[in-house]
């Protein structure tokens, strides 16, 4: 488990991390807590050897009909000075813990340094632009009746949605495709909870900075109220991504080395209350709530982290392809790299709308950062190491959705279905003319 040993035992890297994140991380905080809180234990260690000594000599006074007055006003003084550090440990206990399960992950070395978007590194292109301009998604599919924001925006609020007629197929079809694609490919399907436990949650992200998109169950149940219950606290959270229950599914687990590398497929709903900068993609599907998405998740050595990383970005590379989508491999510099990854590509697709590129999905290796914290080791030649674990979001539903309603739109209203999803919904053409 993440410790301050694991700190103390890695901390050039870890400097050199927060220095190369331009990291606010208080580690200095951390090590002079740290070096506390063991002064604490020392001294706590020597004054119970005192006071057991002093209690023993009490006792032997005693038996021995001697004075033991003075004894006894030692041992006072001993069981309090106890009872102090005692009841300081703690709350010095509780400030390590918050620093150390919020400090930010060791970057790889092919990481640029520096902030984006001008230290990002475009790696790629690829595909074929074929409508250098289109309307907005939201306004494509609102003509043909595939979409309703407005009664969504009633019923749930803001960065809600409707999807209606084939924008349901079509992002079925994308779902499905990426499953087939994956299972073919080896990966083992999983549909994981969607609600986690926080001691899981927070060994997947950095909870002090990552909280605030979560939605929390808190609330007791009107049966749980009937039952006599007054408050129900389950600490659960809705999951943001299939990423998190998959990594966790096996905390506190160790593999045999031959068993590795574990691929997983998982599909899920997210939920996410942050929905980006205030007045951007207020519109449309491109960033909401509430959205199904289908994630490659592998366990591995570490020895074969790269192999891994390389492989889950030429499937993901290998989808847009089949879908036809321009697209760019950026790498993401260290001012971009999310906290708890170690190295991000970013697969950034063509809107013809916006005329530029945008996220449609990323791939990354957080290598032992989420392992440390969930303690999932391996054996490898009777040693144990922490696995490295691996995520890439094959397909984001409404991303998607949004993303082939405005490559694949046509003049005269219609959006046309990529090849390979034409079987999925079983027509080659959306709307009307």
């Amino acid at each position: 488990m993440i410790s301050t040993k694991y700190v103390r035992d890695h901390l050039d890297e870890i400097k050199k991390a927060i220095k190369d994140r331009d990291s606010k991380f208080p580690l200095d905080t951390l090590l002079e807590l740290d070096e506390e809180w063991r002064g604490m234990r020392t001294e706590l260690q020597e004054l119970q050897t005192k006071r057991n000594k002093a209690s023993l000599e009490v006792a032997e006074f005693k038996k021995k009909g001697k004075d033991v007055k003075a004894k006894i006003t030692e041992l006072g003084k001993l069981k309090g000075e106890i009872a102090a550090i005692e009841a300081k440990l703690p709350a010095t206990e509780q400030q390590i813990d918050a620093f150390i399960w919020s400090a930010p992950n060791v970057l790889d070395k092919e990481v640029p340094i520096g902030m984006p978007p001008e230290a990002n590194k475009v790696l790629k292109k690829g595909g074929k632009i074929r409508n250098k301009e289109s309307p907005s998604h939201s306004e494509i599919m609102s003509k043909l009746g595939l979409l309703d924001t407005e009664r969504a925006a009633k019923t749930a609020g803001a960065r809600f949605y409707y999807l209606r007629g084939d924008a349901v197929m079509l992002e079925q079809a994308l779902l499905r495709y990426a499953l087939d694609k994956l299972y073919k490919k080896g990966f083992t399907l999983i549909e994981p909870p969607f609600m986690m436990r926080q001691k899981y949650y927070r060994g997947v992200v950095p909870m002090a900075a990552f909280e605030d998109a979560l939605y929390r169950i808190t609330e007791a149940t009107e049966a749980s109220v009937n039952k006599g219950i007054e408050h129900m606290e389950e600490d659960l959270y809705l999951i943001a991504t299939a990423e998190h229950p998959l990594v966790a599914m096996h905390a506190e687990e160790t593999f045999s080395g031959k068993d590795l590398p574990i691929k997983y497929a998982g599909i899920s709903p997210c939920f996410r209350r942050e929905a980006g900068a205030h007045g951007k993609d207020t519109k449309g599907i491109f960033r909401v709530h509430q959205f199904d998405k289908v994630e490659q998740v592998v366990f591995c050595r570490q020895e074969d982290e790269k192999k891994y990383l390389d492989e889950i970005a030429a499937n993901a590379e290998e989808m847009l392809q089949d879908l036809q989508i321009p697209y760019q491999k950026v790498l993401l510099c260290s001012g971009d790299t999310g906290h708890q990854m170690a190295k991000t590509y970013d697969f950034e697709v063509w809107y013809p709308s916006q005329g530029g590129y945008r996220e449609w999905a990323s791939c990354s290796t957080a290598k032992e950062w989420q392992s440390v914290r969930l303690d999932i080791k391996y054996d490898e030649k009777n040693e144990r190491r922490y696995v490295c674990t691996l995520n890439n979001t094959a397909i984001s539903a409404t991303r998607s959705t949004a993303c082939v309603i405005e490559n694949y739109w046509n003049k005269d209203g219609t959006v046309t279905v990529p090849d390979v999803l034409v079987p999925y919904i079983g027509k080659s053409k959306i709307g009307r003319p």
